[in-house]
C-alpha cells in the first residue's frame, strides 16, 4: 500500500514536471517566435531606413551641387561687382574733375558777364553821348538857321539902306565869324559822334565774344550734366547688384538649411521643437512646415500636451514655419 502511495505520488510529480516543462516549452516557443517577427520587422524597418538614408544622401549631394554652384554664381557676380565698382570710382574721379573743371568756367562766366554788364554801360554812357552830340548838333543847326535868317535880314536891310552898310559889313563879318565857329563846333561833334559809333562797335563785337563763350561754358554745362546722369544710372545699377547679390545670399542660406535638414524630422529646425515634441506632431499628421503653418496655437498646445510651467512659444513656431514653408518653396 505505502508502495503505491509512493509510486502514484512519483508519478504524479513527474507528469506535473513533465507538463510544466511542456508548458515552458511552449511559451519558449512562442518567445523564440515573438522573437523571429520582431527580428523581421526590425530587418524590414531597417531596410526601409537605409533606402531613405540613401535618398537623403542623394539630396544632400543634389544641394551640395546646388549650393557649389551659387557659391560659383556669387563668386562670380562679385567679381562683376568689383568691376564696376571701379568703373564708378572711375566715373566718379571724372566727374570731379568735371565739377572742378565747370567751377572754373563757372567763376569765367561771371567774369564774362560782369565784363558784359561793363561793357553795356559803356554802351549806355556812349549811346548817351551820342544822344546828347546829336541835340548839340541839332541846336547848332537851329542857330545855324538862324543865323542865316540874320544874314538874310541883314543883307536885305543892307539893300534898303546904303547909308548903313559899314555897320552891315561889320555885323556881317562878326555873324561869318560866329559861323565858322560854330562850323569848328560842329565839326568836333561830329568827330566826337564817329568815336562814339567806333566805341559803340567794339562793344558789340565784345558781346559777340562773351555770347559765343557762355555759350560754349552752356555746352559744357551740359555735358557735365550728361555725365552726372551716367553716374546716376551706374548707382541703380549697383543697387540693383546689391539686390541680386543678396538673393544669391538668401539661396545659399536656403542650401545650408537644406542641408541641416538632411537625416532630421523636418520639424525639429524648427527653434523648440525637439523630438518629443516632433513626435507628437507628426501622431496627428503634421509632418512639415506648411501643415504646422496652417495649424491655430491652441490646437498646437493641446495636441503636444504643453503645461502652464512650459516655456514653449507656440506662436512663433507657426511663425518660423510660415518662413521655411515659403523660402524652401518645397511642399512643407
Amino acid at each position: 500500500m505505502t508502495v503505491e502511495v509512493i509510486l502514484a505520488a512519483f508519478v504524479g510529480l513527474v507528469t506535473g514536471a513533465l507538463l510544466a516543462l511542456w508548458l515552458d516549452s511552449q511559451t519558449l516557443v512562442r518567445r523564440v517566435q515573438d522573437a523571429n517577427a520582431e527580428k523581421s520587422k526590425a530587418h524590414a524597418d531597417l531596410q526601409k531606413f537605409q533606402i531613405r538614408h540613401r535618398a537623403l544622401e542623394q539630396e544632400v549631394q543634389a544641394v551640395k551641387m546646388a549650393s557649389q554652384t551659387a557659391v560659383q554664381d556669387t563668386t562670380q557676380f562679385e567679381a562683376t561687382i568689383a568691376r564696376q565698382l571701379a568703373e564708378i570710382e572711375a566715373s566718379r574721379d571724372q566727374l570731379q574733375t568735371t565739377i572742378q573743371t565747370n567751377e572754373a568756367l563757372r567763376e569765367n562766366l561771371l567774369e564774362a558777364q560782369d565784363r558784359l554788364e561793363e561793357l553795356e554801360g559803356l554802351s549806355l554812357m556812349a549811346e548817351e553821348k551820342l544822344a546828347a552830340s546829336e541835340a548839340e548838333h541839332n541846336r547848332l543847326v537851329g542857330d545855324f538857321q538862324l543865323v542865316e535868317a540874320e544874314i538874310a535880314l541883314l543883307e536885305a536891310k543892307v539893300a534898303q539902306a546904303n547909308d548903313a552898310g559899314q555897320q552891315a559889313q561889320d555885323c556881317i563879318a562878326a555873324l561869318e565869324q560866329k559861323v565858322a565857329a560854330a562850323e569848328v563846333q560842329f565839326s568836333a561833334i561830329e568827330a566826337e559822334k564817329d568815336l562814339a559809333l567806333t566805341q559803340l562797335q567794339e562793344a558789340e563785337l565784345t558781346a559777340a565774344e562773351q555770347n559765343a563763350r557762355i555759350a560754349t561754358l552752356e555746352k559744357q554745362l551740359q555735358e557735365a550734366e550728361a555725365v552726372r546722369q551716367e553716374l546716376t544710372a551706374a548707382q541703380e545699377k549697383l543697387h540693383t547688384a546689391d539686390k541680386h547679390i543678396q538673393t544669391l545670399q538668401d539661396n545659399v542660406e536656403d542650401a545650408h538649411t537644406m542641408m541641416q535638414y538632411s537625416g532630421k524630422n523636418e520639424l525639429q529646425l524648427i527653434r523648440g521643437i525637439g523630438p518629443a515634441y516632433a513626435r507628437r506632431l507628426n501622431e496627428f499628421g503634421i509632418n512639415s512646415f506648411s501643415e504646422l503653418a496652417k495649424c491655430e496655437a491652441q490646437q498646437i498646445a493641446t495636441i503636444i500636451k504643453k503645461k502652464n510651467w512650459q516655456v514653449a512659444d507656440i506662436q512663433d513656431w507657426i511663425d518660423e514655419a510660415k518662413a521655411l514653408a515659403a523660402r524652401l518653396g518645397s511642399d512643407a
